[in-house]
């Protein structure tokens, strides 16, 4: 672009971060030309040139500590030697085949070992295509139609479950109708999707009293991820679990985001209740693209078989499959889980400290290696009505704020094993000085 310095895509330009010299002039330009070329431009503002362990860096040279880590799947941290190893030593060998791999059968009794209800496994690429083919197993198995999900929870861009993802704070309590997320969306399918309110026991029991013999799956984030980081209540999971067994209805957890990221065995673990069915994708290649369909072998055997599911031309590819196993190895050694629960504690904690010192209403809702900051008065957000009634707008001057500082916060934001101490004070030194910044002028106005 004329005078613009030259954009490579592998270097490192690492230059010394100074906020006053903050610009993002040649990502501007580049929007700009994209709005010409691609529907609605691109998704985000600022245009990315590398990004190595903890820090990424944009095509204006600005330096940024990332909790973004790609929305989620850099779990080790960009471009880590272990999966850039292993991924170069496969990619050598080419890279797909439209046949079977001998590590595709490590890589899944490696998944069996540390996933408590992975007894069988079908690969896919994408988060997506997981919950997709998940629902399509669950009703292949039960013989009924009908899903029921939650308000809030995204589980891929897939027709069937792109109901009442974002819906109005206004919405009825408990059961409701379910809202299509865009227009092109087929009104016959609103038929086969039930919504219920996250957290609520008397609303899913009640659902599952009327719809037992339609329903076959519940489906749902076991931590809901997709608005703020909202875990569930005492129970809640095991409570879900129990009404599926008695009225011969699947439970699906999508664990696209929570999957060996809150732990080495995802949320099941965490929780200890295990769902039928597990959707995994993000974490399980640290940002290359492979996803599972996880399941009992009750289920899996004769209902996730090729007659039923596509396999798909991309799916188990071997420079994937190479990275997920990579990323698995590292991840049981259990040095990842301990250096991310140190350092998301940490900074987790530091924030509370600021928001209380300066007399801030706000909350960090999560776990170390995903929370979200929510500006409210409550001391806890329970669903995803709740979640829209914070301050979104405060949180997104300080998000901005942030940015000019160095620090790319996340909506959640992550952890990842390659943050770290010094990490830790610039994020902290940045979000005080930040906060101030986005403060309004008038103190006592509320925050939620």
């Amino acid at each position: 672009m004329g005078g613009d310095r030259q954009i490579i895509a592998d270097s490192h330009t690492s230059p010394d971060f100074i906020s006053s010299l903050f610009s993002t002039r040649l990502s501007k330009k580049l929007k700009q030309k994209a709005a010409k070329l691609m529907p609605d431009g691109v998704a985000e503002s600022i245009f990315i040139n590398n990004a190595k362990g903890s820090h990424i860096w944009d095509v204006d040279g600005n330096e940024y500590i990332d909790y973004k880590l790609g929305q989620g799947p850099v779990i080790l941290g960009h471009s880590p030697p272990a999966v850039q190893d292993k991924v170069h030593e496969y990619d050598k060998r080419g890279v797909i085949y439209g046949s079977d791999t001998p590590l595709e059968i490590i890589l899944a009794e490696k998944i069996r070992s540390i996933i408590p209800s992975a007894e069988m496994i079908r690969y896919f690429v994408s988060g997506t295509e997981a919950t997709m083919n998940a629902i399509k197993i669950a009703r292949a198995y039960t013989g009924k139609e009908k899903i029921l999900k939650f308000e809030g929870q995204y589980h891929g861009l897939h027709d069937y479950l792109s109901f009442s993802t974002e819906s109005s704070s206004k919405s009825r309590k408990g059961s409701k109708k379910p809202q299509p997320d865009s227009i092109g969306i087929p009104k016959a399918l609103e038929k086969l999707i039930l919504v219920n309110d996250w957290n609520d026991f008397d609303a899913v029991e009640k659902t599952v009293k009327k719809e037992s013999k339609n329903l076959a799956a519940i489906i749902t984030e076991p931590i809901m991820a997709n608005a703020a980081v909202i875990p569930p209540r005492d129970g809640y999971l095991a409570f879900l679990r129990e009404l599926c067994d008695k009225n011969d209805i699947v439970l699906i957890f999508d664990e696209v985001k929570t999957g060996f990221r809150v732990a080495k065995g995802g949320a099941q673990e965490l929780f200890g209740v295990r769902p039928h069915l597990t959707a995994l994708a993000k974490s399980f290649g640290n940002g290359y693209p492979i996803s599972a369909v996880v399941g009992s072998e009750e289920i899996m055997k004769k209902n996730a078989t090729r007659e039923i599911l596509h396999q798909g031309t991309y799916a188990r590819n071997p420079i994937s499959v190479a990275a997920a196993d990579a990323t698995i190895d590292e991840i049981r050694k259990g040095y990842v889980h301990k250096k991310i629960a140190k350092f998301g504690t940490a900074l987790m904690k530091g924030i509370r400290d600021i928001l209380h010192d300066n007399k801030v209403d706000g909350i960090v809702q999560g776990y170390p290696s995903m929370f979200h900051v929510l500006f409210t008065k409550h001391e806890g957000i329970h669903n995803y009505r709740e979640f829209l009634k914070c301050n979104k707008e405060f949180f997104a001057k300080l998000q901005e704020q942030l940015l000019k500082k160095g620090v790319m916060l996340g909506e959640p934001s992550f952890t990842c094993a390659s943050h770290d101490s010094e990490d830790l004070r610039q994020t902290l030194e940045a979000f005080e000085s930040s906060l101030w910044a986005s403060i309004p002028a008038s103190r006592s106005k509320s925050h939620g």
